[in-house]
């Protein structure tokens, strides 16, 4: 543990010069003290924005109680006219298929050429044009000697690549285990003897720990800000306010906060303080992130009722959360998990996502960069979660895993 701990640190603190990854940190920052725009105004602006939709056309059996020849033609006419009106995913499936490895393309083109409306552009990308009526090759050996196979549906013809059985794919290369090189060390017991007497009474086992603790594991923290250390007495107020923080999602409650975050979306992407992704920001601050959706909900003076018992204000309490639940994300990391920082960290797919289309490059690196900061921490604050592990596990079981990306389940 404590070897997978330094190694972690060692990825989130040391940034290399030479990567090549866009710096998305400044739409992370979380500001619980900006005054709120005008509510009202931002609402009417949001509706007339998002009411995208012909107030003539309710679904496709029903075309409205007005019959209206020419809108008839747009609907039953649309995706197989030359002059058809641009899909606002056009884009995005164009970028995705160049995205994807060319051994794919005879699997998805017949599929692509067989569906109504697939823009040109689409079917005669170079080796999605050459698929059209044409059966796959390459055939994967679990389905070989199939009578007929070559009848199979095109909507099924990804099943017969080869790589989509996982017992197809072999690795690459196998690394060698070593056995690691230990130096011979004389026991001395007096070492041991001198370390002992050196811990303090009550030993390290946190709150729940008997005998005496440590006067910092005591005292609570009068002026909570983001550098901050945490201490024994916060995380234990924290985890004690959870079952208060539970009763709060009521069905109301969780509806007036999925109504603020889309409002709250919309204001950042109108303000360019918004990912393409947004939801990337409750994953990496989320305690911060569901207080700033109260404050817009209007649901202040209520939560701060249910954590209140221990001297939190909302404010104290996102930031006393966010940095345990970021600690506790800390000691849980495993080691696949280390090993896929530390890649993004060397900039080791840099070069693949660069060659991506600008919509999806900067959503891989985003996303990078919020899995960098989810276990952004310091050693202080994962020596209290590590002391305080068993308490914070039991605490967080209602909530599942949720805690760890969103409090609530919304």
């Amino acid at each position: 543990m404590k070897k997978c701990l330094l190694s972690l640190f060692f990825v989130l603190f040391s940034f290399s010069a030479k990567s090549e990854m866009p710096d998305f940190s400044k739409y992370f920052e979380v500001d619980l003290d900006a005054p709120l725009p005008d509510l009202d105004a931002l609402k009417e602006e949001y509706m007339q924005a998002t009411e995208i939709y012909e107030p003539r056309y309710v679904v496709s059996w029903d075309m409205g109680p007005t019959f209206d020849r020419i809108w008839r033609n747009v609907i039953t006419s649309y995706g197989t006219s030359e002059r058809r009106i641009r899909s606002s995913g056009e884009e995005d499936l164009t970028d995705m298929i160049a995205s994807l490895p060319k051994e794919y393309y005879p699997y998805i083109g017949p599929f692509l050429h067989s569906v109504p409306g697939i823009p040109e552009k689409i079917l005669n990308m170079p080796g999605i044009k050459e698929t059209k009526n044409k059966f796959p090759e390459r055939i994967a050996p679990q389905l070989q000697g199939i009578e007929d196979l070559e009848f199979l549906s095109p909507y099924l013809y990804i099943l017969l690549m080869p790589e989509m059985w996982p017992e197809n794919n072999k690795p690459v290369e196998t690394p060698q285990k070593r056995r690691a090189k230990i130096p011979p060390t004389n026991y001395n017991p007096q070492l041991y003897a001198n370390i002992f007497e050196s811990l303090p009474k009550g030993g390290f086992g946190g709150a729940n720990a008997r005998g005496e603790q440590t006067l910092e594991d005591r005292l609570r923290t009068l002026k909570v800000s983001k550098t901050s250390p945490l201490t024994t007495a916060d995380v234990v107020a924290f985890t004690k306010t959870l079952d208060g923080v539970l009763a709060f999602g009521t069905h109301d409650h969780k509806f007036k906060l999925v109504q603020a975050g889309s409002l709250l979306d919309y204001y950042e992407a109108k303000n360019g303080t918004a990912l393409d992704m947004n939801t990337l920001k409750d994953i990496v601050n989320p305690c911060q992130r569901l207080a700033l959706k109260i404050k817009w909900a209007g649901l202040e003076t209520e939560f701060s009722k249910n954590i209140a018992s221990e001297g939190f204000n909302l404010k104290d309490w996102a930031l006393t959360c966010d940095k345990t639940i970021k600690a506790y994300r800390t000691i849980l990391v495993s080691d696949g998990k280390l090993s896929s920082l530390e890649l993004y960290k060397k900039g080791v797919y840099n070069a693949y996502i660069q060659s991506l289309a600008p919509k999806w490059r900067d959503r891989q690196f985003a996303t990078m960069q919020g899995m960098l900061k989810m276990y952004e921490t310091n050693k202080n604050d994962v020596l209290e979660a590590l002391k305080n592990e068993s308490i914070i596990k039991e605490k967080l079981k209602p909530f599942g895993s949720l805690m760890l990306t969103s409090p609530l389940s919304y």
